[in-house]
């Protein structure tokens, strides 16, 4: 096929955009779909080959395939080889098995699928940054449609006409924009990482390609020039606009994507009217981009795994690694297994059964050594990170804290679901909130047994505590569960006179100025149903708290964990002051700031006595953190007023 220069370009700006991204979001917000515009391409490639050479009667599907073994699999096996070798050197056992299976998913061409399957997405699960081959589900994607679209070409193009053919490819990548949206509600890994709800991105580029194939597309200069403006700027609105809270894919997925399916039409046939794509350093970043792809991804996931979040300069180090590793890479892998002219067989063996084989049978073993009974650590490891974990414990696993995903009426009812003093009478207080009030259970029940009472609980993950529509301030994944638990919270906390409420205060209003109106509209129908609500400010938020230091410490060279005590951050102290002046200024509403105990003069201590940690993360407490600040509480000043009703009947 003729080579376009700008299709380089292209890919120059879709890689960027997705390493700055991944770098830091702050600075291209709309940078993830960068992957969206790697799917135009593909599609728009791959078409237009498979068509010209089916009009042709020259079309073999062995060598199509062919040309994608070598196009693919060779670079993609080295970095998976690599990523394995150092996770399991340097990261724990779990987390090396986990990798381990991820590796063999990808060698598989199935990533996609592992990680819609079996990616933890609870709130307290690992984060995603840290999963060094996550990024490899783009890539089974494609490789699923590349096994799909030849035959489907086959099968129509001599039997439709182009028109027709236009059409049902039209109608089908719509309903994968539609679908992709029904489904981000009820099952968002399967919208974000499926073939199904993501063809339509590969599809658009097929509309271009296939009639690229027949030399259909006759385009004036000022339509061509016309069609790279509107798809220059809505690539650019959408790598600005977009951020990773919007409900995507779906159809916010079709603005980056139509914008470069009509940026690679203005240039068909012609020089594109976006000269930058042409310039020599963007095309040879994207001659080096699937290379580049493939590294950048592992080196941030192991660096933020072990040393937290880069700097700005580790950032750039990285960036600058990842380019030059993707030059070497193209230069000694991509470009000698792109030009052999063996047979089908002898490169399917070669660059792919005999390398894939070298890396799944390492990987099964450190799969299934605890079942071998493999000796992959040592016992004097084992013990040394036993210890460690000792020291936390999360939230979601005990059971008297009733956390959940989406909030059940048996949740309601559950006998576990109560902390405080052994009682017969039913809890009088109820805690509710998100994670952010299920870390004060335990201090609430050190309160509730120092009166004599019980206190019942339920939280729902990454949800305010709100009777409206949440969807402003929570992913768009969250929000049908959010919605759901709002309306059963409402219905049944009527059986509570005190209410005790918490949640990520800052992290509701930075999404939405409009959150604390909301919420005031929440307490005012609250105390209008004679509740008596008790408002727990913000915890402080650490910005270089790293709980899991400790453990990867053991085998990461070089980490140091010092914990140094952190000052609390202003936004907690300016947003906990408006909830102090929300409760001053309704009935039947009280205020408690926590941080006078966990931060006294301000300085936030990140260990207990004993070296056990105080916090779960950088937002939440530890059950031995909460337990610690309800005994401080009371040591200092007793039950202090804003629990007062938790004993004693109602007041107004």
């Amino acid at each position: 096929m003729h080579y376009r220069p700008d299709i380089d370009g292209l890919r120059a700006i879709a890689v960027l955009a997705v390493i700055v991204f991944h770098a830091r979001d702050s600075l291209l917000p709309g940078g993830f779909v960068g992957v969206d515009i790697f799917f135009v391409i593909s599609g728009y490639l791959i078409s237009k080959q498979i068509a010209a050479e089916i009009l042709a009667n020259k079309f073999s599907l062995l060598e199509f395939y062919r040309r994608r073994i070598r196009r693919i699999m060779p670079m993609m096996l080295v970095v998976v080889a690599v990523t394995l070798t150092v996770a399991v050197l340097i990261m724990t056992p779990e987390d090396g098995r986990a990798v381990a299976k991820s590796a063999v998913w990808s060698v598989a061409s199935l990533a996609n699928v592992h990680f819609w399957r079996d990616l933890d997405q609870s709130y307290f699960a690992a984060s995603s940054a840290e999963i060094p081959l996550l990024h490899l589900w783009s890539l089974g994607i494609e490789e699923q449609f590349y096994l799909i679209w030849p035959l489907l070409l086959m099968l129509l193009i001599h039997r439709l006409r182009l028109v027709v053919l236009m059409a049902v490819i039209a109608v089908a990548a719509a309903a994968s924009f539609e679908l992709a949206w029904e489904l981000l509600p009820r099952d968002a890994p399967f919208s974000y990482y499926m073939l199904p709800t993501r063809a339509g991105e590969l599809l658009l580029g097929a509309l271009v390609g296939i009639p690229a194939a027949t030399d259909r597309w006759r385009l004036g200069p000022r339509t061509a020039v016309t069609l790279a403006v509107i798809g220059t700027l809505a690539i650019l609105i959408s790598l600005i606009a977009l951020d990773r809270y919007e409900p995507f894919p779906g159809w916010l997925a079709l603005q980056p994507t139509l914008g470069a399916a009509l940026l690679i039409l203005a240039g068909e046939g012609r020089a594109n009217p976006i000269r930058m794509l042409a310039a020599t350093p963007l095309t040879y970043i994207g001659k080096i981009s699937y290379s580049a792809y493939l590294w950048h991804w592992p080196m941030f996931a192991l660096f933020r795994y072990s040393y937290g979040e880069p700097g700005w300069l580790t950032c750039l180090v990285i960036i600058g690694l990842t380019l030059l590793l993707a030059a070497a890479s193209h230069r000694l892998v991509e470009q000698p297994t792109r030009s052999t002219n063996r047979p089908f067989m002898s490169v399917a063996r070669r660059q792919f059964a005999l390398p894939a084989l070298v890396i799944v049978l390492p990987a099964m073993a450190i799969i299934y050594a605890p079942r071998l009974d493999l000796p992959l650590a040592s016992d004097h490891y084992l013990a040394q990170l036993e210890s460690i974990r000792a020291t936390i414990q999360p939230l979601h696993t005990q059971a008297d804290i009733c956390q959940r995903r989406r909030l059940t009426l048996e949740d309601m009812t559950n006998d576990d679901c109560v902390s405080g003093s052994k009682t017969s009478l039913p809890p009088r207080t109820l805690v509710w909130g998100d994670s952010n009030a299920a870390h004060f259970v335990p201090m609430v029940g050190e309160i509730a047994r120092h009166l004599g009472v019980s206190a019942r609980n339920f939280a729902v993950d990454a949800c305010p505590p709100l009777f409206s529509d949440p969807q402003l301030y929570v992913d768009a994944r969250r929000a049908r569960d959010c919605a759901s638990s709002a309306q059963l919270a409402s219905q049944q906390i009527g059986q509570y006179p005190v209410l005790i409420i918490s949640a990520a205060w800052t992290l509701y209003q930075a999404r939405h100025a409009g959150f604390i109106d909301d919420f005031e509209t929440t307490l005012r129908e609250l105390t209008g149903r004679q509740h008596v609500v008790v408002l727990i400010g913000k915890a402080p938020i650490l910005k270089h708290y790293n709980p899991r230091c400790a453990e990867r410490a053991l085998r990461v060279p070089l980490l140091a964990c010092r914990h140094a005590p952190e000052p609390l951050d202003p936004q907690v102290t300016r947003f906990n002051a408006r909830l102090r002046e929300l409760a001053a200024a309704i009935p039947r509403v009280h205020f408690f700031d926590p941080n006078p105990y966990l931060c006294p003069q301000g300085v936030c201590e990140l260990m207990l006595p004993g070296g056990v940690p105080r916090y779960l993360d950088s937002t939440h407490l530890t059950i031995a953190g909460s337990v610690d600040l309800g005994r401080t509480i009371i040591a200092a000043t007793g039950v202090p007023t804003a629990f007062a009703a938790m004993a004693a009947p109602t007041q107004d």
